[in-house]
């Protein structure tokens, strides 16, 4: 498949419907399951750090981050980050983390996290930036594959900072 270029821009208070149902498709009723799900539940998303992906004027993929507390730090959780299956493999999910990342990065002069932190595949999100996090730096609420849990430092070797439990703010 070849990439598309759909436009990236900020997410919009009226897309969040869009984007709920987008999500519902994407990861069905287990999402809820998870821990990431649990930590992002009743906490809105930093608005300014989630941005949709638009082609034709259609939702195709969102990407969103959430403040959480790992141990006495604030961090920023990446996800959900989805696109609608026939858009999968044409660049959309790299656009969004791209901009997501940066944004982020660019946050952390006005003092937002240094870091963010998300349970998904090292393979795809290495690229970013990502790494595995040390089993014995962070404790979730909820079970998840200790190799999925992945951080991306915002500023140079900040990851030293934090260790603890995984709370909502």
């Amino acid at each position: 498949m070849q990439n598309i270029d759909p436009i990236i821009r900020p997410e919009m208070a009226e897309d969040a419907l869009e984007i709920k149902l987008i999500t519902a498709k994407i990861f069905g009723p287990g999402m809820r399951a998870r821990a990431a799900y649990y930590l992002r539940e009743g906490v809105p998303h930093e608005m300014r750090l989630s941005f949709v992906a638009e082609l034709g004027g259609e939702i195709i993929g969102s990407v969103r981050l959430t403040c959480f507390m790992w141990g006495d730090n604030t961090a920023l959780m990446l996800g959900p980050l989805g696109v609608l299956p026939q858009y999968k493999g044409q660049g959309v999910g790299r656009s969004l983390m791209f901009k997501a990342i940066n944004e982020a990065k660019s946050n952390v002069a006005d003092g937002g996290p240094p870091i963010v932190m998300l349970v998904g595949d090292l393979d795809y999100y290495k690229p970013f930036g990502f790494s595995r996090i040390e089993a014995d730096k962070i404790l979730l609420p909820r079970p998840a594959d200790p190799q999925r849990v992945l951080k991306c430092e915002l500023v140079d070797g900040v990851a030293n900072q934090f260790q603890g439990a995984a709370t909502r703010l």
